[in-house]
């Protein structure tokens, strides 16, 4: 009877830890999805084009991880890296799709949104 109470013990608290933030197996899930979601997110932006509608790029891409709304418009970051670990949240850990006021695919990648938005602040000076 005493084995059979302590393996209960053992699984129970298996099952317990299993689900813990700091596990090594909820890391390693983690880990694991992040790594999936990287991978798909990178392949479905080779299948992108410009004047997407941001249901078009919902339906290939899925739902961003995070999104900016800007009086220009918005973009819609999706994590295609993990430099900062599964945790982090460095802005070089996702990928910005950019949208004009029209709900319309501009562009995509760090690159493109950087100077979009310089271009959109030169603008505003101008005026």
């Amino acid at each position: 009877m005493t084995k059979t109470i302590a393996f209960a013990l053992a699984i129970m608290m298996s099952v317990m830890l299993s689900g813990c933030v700091g596990s090594p197996i909820h890391a390693t899930t983690t880990y694991n999805r992040l790594q999936g979601d990287i991978s798909s997110n990178n392949k479905n932006l080779l299948t992108l084009k410009i004047g997407m509608s941001q249901e078009q790029v919902l339906q290939q891409m899925g739902q961003p991880e995070r999104s900016e709304g800007y009086q220009w418009g918005s973009a819609w970051l999706y994590r295609t890296a993990m430099t900062s670990g599964i945790y982090g949240t460095a802005d070089n850990d996702f990928t910005p799709v950019v949208f004009d006021e029209n709900a319309r695919l501009v562009g995509w990648g760090r690159n493109f949104f950087t100077e979009h938005v310089k271009r959109y602040e030169i603008k505003i000076k101008k005026e």
